[in-house]
């Protein structure tokens, strides 16, 4: 059975809100969601790369938050491909 990519993030997007129940998380959270340090990034926010994020009424000494479908996205953008 295969699974479309479209679908595949809908399923992240699911867990991820089962898991945390909402749907923006912080640095701490995502960090541990995807593997990647807190610094990793708040270097990728500093470069203008990496995860789209907001802050909380667009005040820049808010902490970060990123959107869930943007990290499901993220995601499968890092999933190995396996050829048969």
């Amino acid at each position: 059975m295969s699974i479309n990519e479209k679908d595949s993030i809908k399923i992240i997007i699911d867990l991820l809100f089962q898991k945390y129940g909402k749907i923006t998380l912080d640095a701490k959270e995502v960090s541990e969601v995807l593997g990647i340090s807190e610094k990793s990034l708040e270097n990728a926010r500093n470069n203008s790369t990496g995860i789209p994020y907001t802050r909380l009424n667009g005040n820049e000494r808010s902490k970060p938050l990123y959107d869930i479908t943007a990290i499901a996205v993220e995601i499968k953008k890092r999933e190995v491909k396996i050829l048969n």
